[in-house]
C-alpha cells in the first residue's frame, strides 16, 4: 500500500492494517515501517477465519515471489506471528459489507493498486459534514 494511502483517503476511505503477531510485534512493525494508519493485531486469528483467509502450504510459491519483491525494494523482515497465515485485501463499506475481497493464495500474492482504487470508486460518496 506504499504510495497509495493519499489516494485511498482522497476517496473518503481509510487504510487499516491487521496482523497476527503479539501487540509488541505490531508496535515494532508500526515503528520499523513508519505506519501511521490504524493497525490492529489478532493473534487468535479469529478475524482471518471470519474473512475466510487460510493458512498456506505454498512455501515454494512464496519463495518464488521473493525476487520480484526485492527488485521492487521490499525485503522480508523478521517473521513474527503465524508465518503460515495468509492475508488479503478487503474494501468494506460503511455498513460493514465487503465490496472487494482479494484472498491471497500465498505470500506476495496481492491485488493491483488499480483494482483496489476501482473498488473504492464504486463506493457511494461520503456526504459532506453538516455546517
Amino acid at each position: 500500500m506504499h504510495g497509495v494511502r493519499d489516494q485511498i483517503e482522497a476517496k473518503g476511505a481509510q487504510l487499516v492494517f491487521v496482523g497476527n503477531g503479539a501487540p509488541h510485534m505490531a508496535k515494532a512493525f508500526q515503528e520499523d515501517y513508519g505506519i501511521t494508519s490504524q493497525l490492529f493485531t489478532d493473534p487468535s486469528l479469529a478475524a482471518y477465519r471470519a474473512l475466510g483467509l487460510r493458512k498456506t502450504g505454498k512455501i515454494l510459491k512464496a519463495l518464488a515471489a521473493a525476487p520480484r519483491a526485492m527488485m521492487a525494494g521490499f525485503f522480508q523482515g523478521k517473521t513474527q506471528g503465524d508465518a503460515m497465515q495468509i492475508g488479503g485485501v478487503f474494501v468494506v463499506d460503511k455498513r460493514g459489507d465487503v465490496v472487494f475481497a482479494h484472498k491471497s493464495d500465498a505470500a506476495g500474492d496481492h491485488p493491483s493498486t488499480d483494482a483496489i482504487l476501482a473498488a473504492l470508486e464504486r463506493l457511494p460518496p461520503t456526504p459532506a459534514p453538516a455546517p
